[in-house]
């Protein structure tokens, strides 16, 4: 064992003293700035004046379309006369009648010029329509994926035709739209009766934290994994091409160069969750989320931590093992990537729906078990204690299994030189005796 533990020290030392290390250190902070700063440029208000004309074929839409706007305008300007989004500046053309394709003809060569943004046609149709089929507005533009002119205009069309109707049957439009205002609603949680014997106060719920708490551990889980397995592949195959796995083969067995490597990569892993976890800390404290944080998932987080590690890389030991060159390896790790990336594609499904048949099965499958049932135990109320009992047995008896199998290929694999194994190989190498 002790050599064991050697191993281990000298993969921990290697790693943490390497430039990748503190660059990766480095990095996912980093990036994680880049990509909310980008987000906060990108996501500035567009400013921009929006020409438009409204051919109005009802004769009676026009000027109330035209008063949304300036009303539009004028609430999009701060106090301090800034804009804080767009002009919508509409220009009304008179109903050409038979002269319909002409004036969308020469709209449409404005719109070519730049002197319009677009242009949107209400057909005439639209005020007595009375279910079936409505009318459909009409709207074009050289700038389909622009969306906030096209929305403003359906809302303030779709307002103004209801402000006709009811006025038709004799109703206030103001007062029918104040009555109809949805009800404004809070999300809480539930009450419980205090040890004095009263009911506490339901605390509302703050949804975006409610999600944003299990996602981050969830991918933050995801990015530790992914910045350490994958790199066991590599030093494997580093090894084995410089013939130094024929050298510490000579002094333990493949199986204690294996679990060593993977204690190694376990404990450089949980240097960097250290790290990133309490600057993540820091960030919710500094955002007044630090009350949202559950410190009950934080030995739930390492626990699944040093399973997926495991897991994963003793299955990038085994790849690396098999292959002689890194290009070799790109192949063979696709199903390997698949494994280790499809749990990220159904989050939101199990964070919508954590109860769901769904949600359940793929939590207890051992390879998404670590991601899914870390992501179900951070959503209260939580799974019941057999499903994390059973997803932990499952993830741990995989394992155990994918180390023993990692050792077998291993044992082979490291002495086998200038051939590429394929999964066939790497089978029989597995239930060799």
């Amino acid at each position: 064992m002790s050599r064991v533990i050697t191993i281990a020290v000298a993969e921990f030392e290697q790693a943490v003293r390497s430039r990748a290390f503190l660059l990766g250190l480095l990095a996912v902070p980093l990036l994680m700035a880049l990509a909310f700063g980008i987000q906060a440029l990108t996501a500035r208000r567009d400013t921009s004046e929006r020409h438009f004309a409204i051919v109005d074929r009802t004769g009676a839409l026009a000027p109330q379309i035209v008063e949304a706007a300036r009303q539009h305008d004028a609430d999009q300007t701060s106090a301090s006369g800034r804009r804080t989004g767009p002009s919508f500046l509409p220009e009304i053309v008179p109903d050409a009648g038979q002269m319909a394709e002409a004036t969308r003809l020469a709209l449409s060569d404005r719109v070519r010029r730049g002197e319009l943004f677009a242009f949107v046609e209400i057909p005439p149709e639209v005020l007595t329509a009375s279910g079936g089929d409505e009318p459909r507005l009409q709207y074009y533009t050289e700038y389909p994926t622009y969306q906030a002119l096209p929305d403003w205009l359906r809302r303030e069309v779709s307002r103004a035709v209801a402000d006709r109707r009811l006025s038709r049957l004799g109703a206030d439009p103001a007062e029918a739209r104040r009555l109809l205002e949805p009800v404004p609603m809070d999300r809480k949680g539930l009450v419980v009766r205090t040890a004095e014997g009263t009911v506490s106060q339901a605390e509302k719920v703050d949804v975006v934290g409610a999600f944003a708490m299990p996602a981050i551990a969830m991918f933050m889980l995801f990015g530790l994994v992914m910045s350490s397995a994958p790199q066991l592949l590599n030093s494997v195959i580093e090894e084995k091409t410089s013939r130094i796995s024929e050298v510490l083969l000579g002094s333990v067995s493949a199986f204690h160069l294996m679990l060593g490597k993977l204690l190694g990569s376990a404990a450089v892993t949980m240097v960097l969750g250290i790290i990133y976890i309490g600057g993540s800390l820091l960030a919710a404290a500094q955002a007044d989320y630090f009350g949202l944080i559950q410190w009950s998932l934080i030995p739930w987080f390492a626990l699944f931590l040093v399973i997926a590690v495991f897991l994963y890389g003793a299955m990038f030991i085994a790849i690396g093992a098999a292959c002689s060159e890194v290009k070799d390896a790109q192949g063979m790790m696709m199903p390997a990537l698949i494994l280790a990336m499809f749990p990220i594609f159904l989050w939101l499904q199990v964070a919508q729906n954590p109860d769901s048949a769904m949600s359940v099965g793929f939590s207890l499958f051992p390879f998404a078990a670590p991601y899914l049932m870390l992501l179900r135990i951070a959503i209260p109320p939580g799974p019941p204690a057999w499903q994390v009992a059973l997803s932990i047995t499952g993830a741990v008896g995989m394992t155990l299994v994918m180390v023993y199998a990692a050792g077998r290929i291993l044992r082979v694999g490291l002495l086998l030189q200038g051939k590429t194994a394929n999964y066939r190989d790497m089978l029989r190498w597995i239930t060799a005796k």
